[in-house]
């Protein structure tokens, strides 16, 4: 029992000092992780096609830079081209967020009496909007101006990424083997884990990147029909929100067509709302319990709690985090009745 319990405490400590060591490359794990599961199907392809397991790998990795990486790259660089126009503009006043209180106050003559009364000063309330118009702006812009600052750190993740990506596509296969005979658990139920973590990685993925395309490109499409400045970033913005689901994308639509209305281009805000509402929302209220829930078995409200606490904790990379570790929580206690009664 001495010695039992003095390997417990030992493998326990090591354990901990272990993840400690790689926590600050968790994403890049993370990412190689989720590449290996998305794109394995094409590895094995190409086996089939004669290919070695590690040509096989390398060009899988190849097709991953092709398709997903450059194109990623490009939209990054738009994205921050089009902030800094927005930004200036914002800074220079040509869009006045504050409008929408005077839209207000022109419709309700006493609205500032009532905002006195409940200790909101209407001036400080445009200032607090405006302020946090050029404040999202800033966050883009910096949020891209960090990275290429921390471009060595950038690069070094991006490199761990791709070497364990290569070794992940490579050995797949005797990685998971090699985890199954290590854990303490029945071999069965391991299996179920994983394949249950397989399985929620590829709904959500591939559901979520399916929904931010098309609702991006849509949006993006119905204010560059409506002659919106920055209908690209605003797309990108959309597609960026649409992995909240239920109400990502109304985050950008929405300030938008409000904006619109009390500018006084009163049937563009109009057509916005409504191609929001019927068009942009209903694409995630069709697609996603299709394409997320169906495979997770996950019901929408876990989707949506998960999904914001994952990203909340996490960042972006959350929206894969939050529903896996829900989708295994559930699983892990579907089989604590069988361990408590064997």
């Amino acid at each position: 029992m001495k010695s039992q319990n003095a390997f417990i405490f030992v493998l326990s400590l090591i354990t901990i000092l272990f993840t400690a060591i790689l926590w600050n490359f968790f994403l890049p794990i993370l990412w190689a992780i989720v590449l290996s599961i998305l794109f394995y199907p094409l590895r094995n392809y190409l086996i089939q096609q004669k290919s070695s397991p590690s040509l096989a790998s390398l060009l899988t990795i190849v097709a991953i830079v092709v398709l997903v990486l450059v194109p990623g790259f490009i939209v990054f660089t738009i994205i921050g081209s089009e902030s800094l126009i927005i930004l200036n503009k914002i800074e220079s006043g040509e869009y006045n967020l504050g409008q929408i209180v005077n839209w207000f106050n022109a419709l309700l003559p006493n609205l500032l009496v009532r905002l006195d009364s409940i200790g909101l000063n209407a001036n400080q309330l445009i200032e607090q909007l405006n302020n946090i118009g050029v404040g999202t702006t800033k966050f883009i812009v910096t949020l891209l101006m960090n990275t290429g600052q921390n471009l060595l750190q950038f690069l070094l993740s991006f490199f761990i990424m791709l070497y364990l990506l290569f070794f992940f596509l490579r050995d797949g296969e005797t990685i998971i083997e090699s985890c199954i005979k290590s854990f303490p658990m029945d071999d069965d139920q391991e299996r179920l884990l994983m394949n249950k973590f397989s399985t929620v990685i590829k709904a959500t993925v591939k559901g979520t990147i399916l929904i931010a395309i098309v609702q991006g490109s849509i949006g993006g499409l119905i204010l560059l029909s409506l002659n919106i400045e920055g209908s690209i970033l605003w797309g990108a913005m959309m597609a960026l929100f649409s992995v909240v689901p239920g109400i990502g994308a109304s985050i950008i639509w929405l300030p938008i067509a409000l904006m619109l209305i009390f500018n006084g281009a009163l049937i563009k805000g109009l057509v916005l709302i409504v191609s929001g509402i019927f068009i942009i929302g209903l694409i995630d209220n069709l697609l996603r319990p299709y394409l997320v829930g169906k495979e997770t078995n996950l019901p929408d409200y876990l989707i949506l709690l998960s999904t914001l606490g994952g990203i909340t904790i996490f960042g972006l990379s959350g929206f894969i985090i939050g529903p896996v570790v829900t989708a295994l929580f559930i699983a892990l206690w579907s089989t604590f009745k069988t361990y408590k009664n064997p």
